[in-house]
């Protein structure tokens, strides 16, 4: 992969110093941000500056928390539903960063603070690759050092992801849960943006990343065996892409509005029924949300119970958002026409990234997980 090219003015947020500003310059980019040759780096330098990445940090270590626990929960879900609005390549791209900042919180050793907190501050971007190819990755011990083989799919933000928080097995056991480790990613030449053939979510620049040969030291393992899939921060996090997804149908719905109002259809009766039932799912998916977020950040080194009944109402958020979002498509379709699907347009756009990220991590076993973890606790689950 080639380096991305120099930001000239044109690319650059004119006043990062605001959110308002930031959201407006980000939505105003996320169509040209699919074909420009520089991706999202100008995005990236423009959360960057406003100290959104730094923000994630504990405030022990500069940073303002988003995102690490229930006095941040509020926040963090409106950032995210924010971030989502304007471009949605850009919020999945800051929710792994979120998400990976978070597991090191969690789990991370004095010495894999040492390294990756500083670069946090200054800028970093991280991220959580979890997706085995062909070859999974595994480590291979050698002294005080692994030996790194094996490959991630589905990496998002080659070429702008500096550290990610990656599973791996040890060795060639496949038995027993997987690990994390802290690696650096900024190999230009491991990665290969050709493996990502979607039609949606093309700006978040993912790939394949080849980590055979790599070494790492052992101390930037990161916690033990399991912790990556532990509750209430495993499917309870899942949240966090749930606010983007809120984010991304309020702005198809905006689109889909100013659309109808241009050809003088908005006070149609059939396209005022369909709007208004859009805007309900958004602020019922806003209400639930809100309440969710404040659930699982509340719940942590609370009873097994309690954690359970956190993460069902996590995995049943992920159900309705999905579903919601699912209707809200339908609506603008039917309510735009052909209109909905004319490419290079920022509904076409939005479509094709919200039903694309919708998809993510195996819905089917999330709904499943939550009816077991219903049925498994004791009383009704209201």
């Amino acid at each position: 992969m080639t380096g991305r090219p120099a930001l000239s003015p044109s690319r650059q947020c004119p006043d990062p110093g605001g959110h308002d500003a930031l959201m407006r310059w980000l939505a105003s980019r996320a169509d040209s941000a699919e074909t420009d040759p520089a991706g999202l780096a100008p995005e990236i330098d423009a959360i960057r500056q406003v100290g959104l990445l730094a923000a994630c940090l504990p405030h022990s270590e500069g940073g303002e928390g988003l995102g690490l626990g229930v006095e941040a929960a509020h926040d963090t879900c409106t950032l995210l539903r924010r971030l989502g609005h304007a471009n949605l390549s850009v919020a999945r791209l800051f929710e792994g960063h979120m998400n990976a900042v978070k597991l090191l919180h969690l789990y991370g050793g004095p010495n894999v603070w040492e390294r990756v907190a500083p670069a946090i501050g200054d800028g970093a971007l991280l991220g959580v690759w979890g997706a085995d190819g062909p070859r999974p990755l595994r480590g291979f011990r050698a002294g005080g050092r692994l030996r790194l083989q094996g490959e991630k799919i589905f990496a998002s933000g080659l070429g702008f992801v500096h550290f990610a928080v990656v599973t791996l097995r040890d060795g060639n056991d496949d038995d027993g849960p997987s690990r994390l480790a802290l690696v650096d990613v900024s190999d230009s030449a491991r990665q290969d943006l050709s493996a990502w053939k979607a039609s949606g979510m093309r700006a978040t620049a993912s790939g394949r990343f080849d980590f055979t040969g790599l070494e790492i030291d052992a101390d930037h393992l990161v916690g033990q065996p399991g912790d990556y899939m532990r509750e209430p921060y495993f499917e309870g996090g899942i949240w966090r892409y749930c606010a983007a997804h809120l984010g991304g149908a309020e702005a198809l719905v905006d689109l889909w509005r100013d659309a109808l109002t241009s050809r003088g259809r908005l006070d149609n009766p059939m396209q005022l029924a369909r709007y208004a039932r859009a805007v309900a799912l958004c602020h019922a998916m806003a209400s639930l949300l809100r309440d969710t977020a404040q659930t699982v950040e509340a719940v942590a080194a609370k009873p097994q119970d309690m954690i359970n009944e956190a993460v069902a109402a996590a995995l049943l958020a992920r159900q309705f958002v999905e579903e919601s979002c699912v209707q809200i498509l339908q609506l603008a379709e039917k309510s735009l026409g052909t209109a909905a699907y004319v490419t290079g347009t920022p509904i076409e756009r939005i479509r094709r990234d919200l039903s694309m990220f919708l998809r993510q991590a195996t819905p089917d076993a999330k709904l499943l997980k939550a009816g077991r973890l219903l049925t498994g606790a004791q009383g009704a689950p209201w």
